[in-house]
């Protein structure tokens, strides 16, 4: 991912004229709004996707799969979708409550049986692109049913009832949900199944914190032909608009003096940004405060100036509008300005923006070498053919080949990029401890992480609380698709 000192100096000038083309005083962010009971083409502002929470202990909700119809871009659009809208709700809860999700499949019908049962020839191919399921994304929650099991499959007509018990030490921050059928995972999560999650705990009762406005921002990459429709994986690796809660370049608004927590979410297919606030008027950017990485609390605030996120990230930043103005949120070379920022002269009564120790969560504390009680090496590559695959150690997915790992280990991986490809590392149930690699200080706890192409990143991670089988893969969805996962199978070996 590039590293820029100023997106406006440096964008290639017909990606300049593209992103500011037809944008008068006025045009910025026009597009699909998310609003209750449905969608309409509106004017600047940001809006927040709906919000659903917990009460009493249980969040219950309902999340159907179907065809949806509006406008992104000012373009109509048929595309698959949650409840029919570009993103779905964002379901807040607390650590230690349940979740009852129910996904109903109301996709057109397309015969398919099971992610393991696969045609001859078919395996490790894009396919069954109606047919789905759902993954709580960095989730510290059960693999098994009805939890977070990514080997099942919801058809068409079906609906599954599935059930997360949320540990009462699960790290604060935000997280999110999308499909994850191997096969349909890169074209269902391209069309906008995907919906942000908020896990809160005591790092949201800091006064400071918790006065400040929240704002979340999904940032998604819904690829689409001329006709509206996402039905072919060729059009998945094109390079087309970013949009933020179905929005096209939408105004966030702060007042002067105020205080915003943005939770940001990389919800795209494949893209990585460096998410940056800068001004015309200025060479300079409007510091973030960084409070997560992928959920995980750090051990202080950090001010940053820009944000580096691949496909699967999440972070959680506090900003705070200073100098008056308008400022854009550049994406970086690839994507360009993705929002516009007005810090209005109407000021505030002036808010604190918190600087200081986070709270902590015990089993995020760091890992020791001494720790330690097994080691691996892996390589992602890629196979060429006639049916070309992404690999981990020379082979693609299969169910039937798991790591076996026994509870309660604690190991360390040195995986080596062996392709010309970035790919974002991903693994499902327990998050990682970087040592070295994937452009984040060494300590800092992820569950996605980038890895640049002929490089190495190196991490350790605790497999403390669940049995099951669940996987690790790329966060480009379309290599994940091609074969580029890896089923874990951990096991109680006193059982």
């Amino acid at each position: 991912m590039s590293k820029i000192k100023n997106t406006f100096l440096n964008m290639p000038r017909r990606r300049f004229l593209q992103t500011m083309g037809g944008a008068g005083a006025t045009a910025f962010g026009l597009g699909a709004c998310a609003m209750p009971g449905g969608f309409r083409t509106s004017g600047q502002d940001l809006i927040d996707p709906p919000v659903e929470k917990s009460h009493d202990g249980l969040l219950d909700t309902r999340v159907t799969a179907q065809y949806g119809s509006y406008q992104l871009g000012g373009k109509d659009v048929y595309l698959r979708s949650y409840n029919g809208n570009p993103c779905g709700n964002t379901l807040d809860f607390k650590a230690g409550d349940t979740v009852r999700l129910k996904l109903v499949n109301n996709l057109p019908f397309e015969p398919f049986s099971d992610v393991c049962i696969v045609e001859p020839g078919q395996e490790n191919t894009p396919r069954s692109f109606n047919a789905t399921n759902m993954h709580v994304h960095g989730l510290h929650v059960s693999p098994k049913s009805p939890a977070d099991n990514i080997l099942l499959t919801v058809n068409t007509g079906e609906d599954y009832q599935y059930e997360y018990n949320i540990p009462p030490n699960h790290p604060p921050g935000t997280y999110f949900y999308h499909a994850h059928v191997h096969g349909s995972t890169a074209i269902q999560v391209a069309s906008g199944m995907a919906g942000c999650i908020i896990v809160r705990g005591d790092l949201d009762e800091i006064p400071e914190i918790k006065a400040a406005k929240e704002r979340v921002l999904m940032i998604q990459t819904q690829r689409f032909d001329d006709n509206g429709r996402c039905e072919s994986f060729g059009i998945l690796n094109n390079e087309d608009k970013t949009f933020i809660n179905g929005q096209d370049k939408p105004t966030i608004r702060i007042k002067k003096g105020e205080v915003q927590r943005w939770r940001i979410v990389n919800a795209s297919h494949m893209m990585p940004f460096d998410l940056r606030i800068e001004s015309f008027r200025y060479t300079t950017s409007m510091p973030m405060t960084l409070l997560c990485r992928d959920g995980n609390p750090l051990p202080h605030t950090t001010e940053i100036e820009h944000l580096q996120m691949v496909a699967g990230n999440r972070a959680d930043v506090l900003v705070k509008g200073f100098d008056p103005g308008t400022y854009f949120l550049s994406g970086g070379d690839s994507s360009g300005i993705i929002a516009t920022v007005i810090v209005e002269d109407d000021a505030v009564p002036d808010m604190s923006l918190y600087a200081g120790p986070l709270p902590q969560v015990p089993e995020l504390t760091p890992i020791a070498e001494s720790e330690v009680t097994y080691g691996r090496r892996l390589e992602f590559g890629f196979a060429y053919g006639e049916q070309p695959k992404f690999t981990i150690n020379d082979e693609p997915f299969s169910c039937e080949t798991p790591w076996r790992i026994p509870l309660n280990s604690v190991e360390e991986w040195e995986v080596y990029n062996h392709t010309a490809y970035p790919h974002p590392f991903h693994i499902h149930v327990n998050p990682f401890q970087v040592i070295s690699g994937g452009n984040v200080a060494p300590g800092t706890w992820m569950d996605t992480l980038e890895f640049p192409a002929f490089e190495r990143i190196k991490f350790r991670t605790r497999f403390l609380d669940f049995t099951g089988t669940f996987v690790f893969h790329c966060h480009n969805l379309m290599h994940e698709d091609m074969g580029m996962m890896q089923a874990v199978e951990v096991f109680d070996p006193k059982a």
